[in-house]
C-alpha cells in the first residue's frame, strides 16, 4: 500500500511533465541535427505566414534573376558583335581612298576582293545567334536575318542578286551612253535635254557661267521635267570664260561639268574659240558631248551602283525596288517592287520602326529591358551597301575609266560611312550605346535584387533556423532536469508502508 497519494505528490502530473520534456528533448535533437526549427509549417505557428510570404518573394526574385542572366548573356554577345562591326566599318571607310591606287594600281584588284571578304564577315556577324535565337532579327528570333554573301551578290536558285540588280540599274541610268540626256542645238546654240520624267540618269540642276563679255546667254533648267539647259553664243567669248552644268546623280549627289573657252589647242574640259560664233558653238557641243559621255561612264556608274544598293538592301519600312525593263532597261522609266520569286530578299527578320521594342524582358516588378535589334537598321545597312558596291567593281589598267570610277566610289564610301553619322538613329555606334545602357540597367537591377534577396534570406533564416549552440545548451539543461525528474519520480514511486517500516 502506497503512503503517497495525489494530494501529497502529483505523480501523474510529474510523469506528464517528464513526457513533455522528453518530447522537447526529441525536438531539440532534431533541430540540432537539421538546424531547422520545424519540420512542417504548422510547427512554425504564426510565423508561417511571414515564412510563406518571404519564400514567395524569393522565388519571384530567382525567376527575375534567371531572366537577367539570359539578358546579360545576350547583351554581352551584342557588345562583342557591335564592337567588331564598328572595327569593320572603320576598315571599310579606308578600304578605298581617292587616288590611292597603290603601286602599279594594285588596289584595283585588292579593294573589291577585300570588300567582299569584309561583307562576308559583316553578314556572318548579323547572323549571330545565342542558343538558337538570332540577335538581329528583331522579334523574329527564330528567323535567320540575312542571306549569304554568294546569294546576295551573285543570286541563287534562279533569283537575281545585287550584281544583276546593279547592272540593270546602270543600263537604265546610262541609256545610250549619255546618262539619259540628249545633246542638241545648231548654229550658235547648244542644248542638253533630259529624255523623260523619271528617276534614271543625269538630272539637270544648274547652269552657270563666268566672264564679263556678255557673249554667252544661258537658259537654266527648270521644272517640270524633262528639263532643258541651253547655251547661246551671241558673240565670241573671251579666253578663260567658263560654262558649268550641274547634275543631280541617281544617288542624290551633285556633280558638274565645266567647259573653258581657249584660243589655242584645247585640253580636257576646254573648247576652242572658233572663227565665228557658229564654229565656237560647234566646238562647244563637241566637247560637251564627250564630257557628258565621260561623266556617264565614271561618276554616274558609282552613283548608279549606290542607288541600286539603296533599292536592293532596303532599310526599315522600305520595299526592294527593281528597274522595270519593259521594253528595255536602257529606256526604262519606272522602278517596281521586286518579286520575291525572282529577286533575292536580303533581310528576312522583323521590320519594326521601333527595333528596340521588338524584344522585351521583365527583370523586376517595375523594370522592363528593351534590347531588340534589326539588321536593316541604318548603320548596318549603310555598311552592307558600301561593301556590296565595292565588291562588284572591276578595275583594270587597260580601262581608262578605272581611276575615275575608283575615286567616285571611294568618295561616296567615305561619306556613307563617315563618323559624322555616328549620332544618327540606328547607327552601329548608337545601337551600341542603347544596348550598353540596357546592360547597365540590367546590372543595376541585378545587384539590387541580390541585396534584397540576401535580406529576405536572413529574415527567413531567423524564422526557420536555430542556433546550434543555443539548442545544445538547452539540451544540456533539459537533460539535467530530466535526470533529476527521473530520480525523484523513481524514489517517490517506490515508497510503500513496507519500505517505510523498514
Amino acid at each position: 500500500m502506497s503512503i503517497v497519494n495525489r494530494s501529497m505528490y502529483p505523480v501523474q502530473t510529474s510523469i506528464s511533465l517528464i513526457g513533455k520534456m522528453q518530447a522537447r528533448y526529441a525536438t531539440l535533437q532534431t533541430q540540432l541535427a537539421t538546424g531547422q526549427k520545424a519540420s512542417t509549417l504548422s510547427e512554425l505557428g504564426s510565423d508561417r505566414f511571414f515564412d510563406l510570404s518571404m519564400r514567395a518573394r524569393i522565388n519571384k526574385i530567382e525567376g527575375f534573376q534567371n531572366s537577367i542572366d539570359m539578358v546579360k548573356t545576350r547583351l554581352a554577345v551584342f557588345d562583342q558583335v557591335l564592337g567588331r562591326l564598328d572595327t569593320v566599318e572603320s576598315n571599310a571607310r579606308t578600304l578605298m581612298s581617292p587616288s590611292a591606287y597603290g603601286t602599279a594600281n594594285v588596289n584595283f584588284g585588292t579593294a573589291p576582293t577585300s570588300a567582299r571578304s569584309q561583307l562576308d564577315e559583316v553578314l556572318n556577324l548579323l547572323n549571330t545567334d545565342v542558343d538558337g535565337r538570332y540577335l538581329f532579327s528583331g522579334g523574329k528570333v527564330e528567323q535567320k536575318p540575312v542571306g549569304t554573301t554568294s546569294a546576295l551578290i551573285d543570286g541563287a536558285g534562279g533569283k537575281a542578286g545585287f550584281k544583276q540588280i546593279a547592272a540593270e540599274r546602270l543600263m537604265a541610268d546610262q541609256g545610250d551612253g549619255y546618262g539619259r540626256l540628249t545633246l542638241g542645238g545648231a548654229a550658235d546654240t547648244a542644248t542638253l535635254t533630259e529624255d523623260g520624267d523619271h528617276v534614271f540618269g543625269l538630272k539637270l540642276s544648274t547652269l552657270t557661267r563666268t566672264g564679263s563679255s556678255g557673249a554667252i546667254t544661258l537658259t537654266t533648267p527648270a521644272d517640270p521635267q524633262p528639263r532643258t539647259a541651253q547655251v547661246q553664243f551671241t558673240a565670241q567669248p573671251q579666253a578663260g570664260e567658263t560654262v558649268t552644268f550641274g547634275f543631280t546623280m541617281p544617288d542624290g549627289t551633285e556633280e558638274s561639268i565645266t567647259l573653258k573657252a581657249v584660243t589655242g589647242t584645247p585640253a580636257a574640259g576646254e573648247f576652242q574659240i572658233g572663227a565665228d560664233v557658229d564654229a565656237t558653238a560647234a566646238n562647244f557641243r563637241g566637247v560637251l558631248q564627250s564630257s557628258v559621255a565621260k561623266l556617264a561612264s565614271t561618276d554616274l556608274v558609282a552613283a548608279s551602283n549606290f542607288a541600286a544598293a539603296d533599292n536592293f538592301f532596303n532599310g526599315q519600312g522600305a520595299p526592294i525596288l527593281r528597274v522595270d525593263g519593259t521594253p528595255s532597261f536602257a529606256s526604262a522609266t519606272t522602278l517596281v517592287t521586286a518579286d520575291p520569286t525572282t529577286t533575292i530578299q536580303w533581310y528576312s527578320g522583323d521590320d519594326s520602326t521601333d527595333p528596340r521594342g521588338t524584344v522585351n524582358a521583365k527583370i523586376d516588378d517595375t523594370a522592363n529591358i528593351r534590347y531588340g535589334a534589326q539588321a536593316n537598321e541604318s548603320g548596318a545597312v549603310s555598311l552592307v551597301r558600301s561593301l556590296a558596291v565595292m565588291s562588284i567593281q572591276s578595275f583594270t589598267n587597260a580601262d581608262t575609266t578605272s581611276s575615275a570610277r575608283f575615286d567616285a566610289i571611294a568618295e561616296r564610301n567615305l561619306v556613307n560611312l563617315s563618323e559624322t553619322r555616328n549620332n544618327e538613329p540606328g547607327s552601329i555606334e548608337m545601337l551600341a550605346v542603347e544596348l550598353g545602357n540596357s546592360r547597365v540597367n540590367t546590372e543595376t537591377v541585378s545587384k539590387r535584387q541580390a541585396s534584397y534577396k540576401a535580406q529576405l534570406e536572413g529574415m527567413l533564416s531567423d524564422i526557420e533556423t536555430v542556433s546550434k549552440e543555443d539548442v545544445a545548451m538547452e539540451m544540456l539543461a533539459l537533460q539535467t532536469r530530466l535526470q533529476a525528474s527521473y530520480e525523484a519520480t523513481s524514489l517517490i514511486s517506490s515508497l510503500s508502508l513496507v519500505n517505510y517500516l523498514k
